[in-house]
């Protein structure tokens, strides 16, 4: 619940607004009409939130492909693997 106001908080009172407009079934208007009546948050934010943590997931898991694609690469050069026991660790704790 913190993560929502501290974003609704920032979005609103750091950024300039736009006004974007796109179509959503009448289904999933109706399940945010409940939800903003349950939360009793506007549309907006709820919008705003879901947005902001879709897009942060996306971001994890991009850097998460990133991060197994690097591990892959290392991993395929076996004559490399030695390189730990060739490094000088005698001042490490």
């Amino acid at each position: 619940m913190r993560i929502a106001i501290a974003t609704q908080m920032w979005y609103t009172e750091n950024m300039p607004s736009v006004t974007s407009s796109f179509r959503m079934s009448k289904e999933l208007q109706r399940e945010l009409s409940d939800a903003a009546e349950r939360t009793g948050k506007v549309k907006n934010a709820i919008i705003v939130e879901a947005l902001v943590k879709y897009l942060h997931a996306m971001e994890r898991e991009s850097l998460a492909k990133e991060a197994r694609r690097q591990s892959e690469l290392v991993s395929m050069h076996e004559r490399d693997a030695d390189w730990y026991g060739l490094a000088d660790t005698s001042g490490w704790r």
